[in-house]
């Protein structure tokens, strides 16, 4: 696991996106012999531990490690802090195999690539000291029980209040986004027995400070953002 930590570090600040990419294209009946697995240290490894190609999670893994990986290496991305980062890393060996072994855990958990990509984006905004580790944490384990058909709707309430009962289709989509924290209540007007019976009680749900802070960090708008919007 040790080697398995330090070669997704490596291949993240090496930016070996690329040729992991490269690697995924090549087929399961090359892939043994091909000379890109020399390039990539987590592919190697992986290959090694797992034997990438004959076991469906053990790829989930890896294409799920190469959006990260791209991702993260997408954009400008401050120098100083991913040095600052680095040297972090080169003096606190556990403070590598906690935040790294994180992050594997969950790519090696998601079935979305969509959550690999959401959660490279926070990892990016941790490694610049936008968020610290435990709002990381907390932001990860969102991602990890978020419905990814439940992105849209997200962002339309972080636009505008959603009255659910106006779009009573949708109820069951705002409940899940409130269970993860990431939405909350609009109180409009002062309550009434009638309003009570006729379950107009907290109706308007409106985008909280986590939800907020969230979505500017997932729903940056670029041109391969998988979030961005039509038109």
């Amino acid at each position: 696991m040790n080697e398995l930590i330090n070669d997704l570090k490596n291949s993240i600040f090496n930016n070996s996106s690329d040729l992991i990419a490269d690697y995924l294209e090549i087929g399961v009946d090359t892939q043994i012999t091909n000379e890109i697995i020399k390039e990539v240290p987590i592919v190697k490894t992986l290959l090694a531990m797992f034997k990438i190609g004959k076991n469906i999670y053990d790829w989930n893994l890896l294409k799920n490690t190469e959006e990260f990986v791209q991702e993260f290496n997408r954009g400008e991305v401050d120098k100083e802090k991913i040095d600052k980062y680095k040297n972090e890393l080169e003096k606190n060996s556990q403070k590598c195999e906690k935040e790294f072994g994180r992050v594997l855990l969950l790519l090696n958990k998601f079935i979305d690539k969509e959550k690999a990509f959401m959660l490279s984006r926070l990892f990016k905004a941790y490694v610049e000291e936008k968020i610290n580790w435990k709002e990381f944490c907390e932001y990860s384990e969102i991602v990890d029980r978020l419905f990814i058909n439940d992105l849209e709707l997200l962002k339309k309430i972080k636009n505008q209040d959603v009255d659910i009962m106006k779009s009573r289709e949708d109820v069951f989509r705002v409940e899940r986004l409130y269970s993860l924290g990431l939405i909350g209540i609009c109180w409009t007007k002062e309550l009434t027995w009638q309003d009570v019976g006729e379950g107009h009680i907290n109706s308007i749900r409106t985008i909280n400070p986590l939800g907020e802070k969230f979505c500017d960090i997932v729903f940056i708008e670029d041109k391969k953002c998988f979030l961005k919007e039509e038109g």
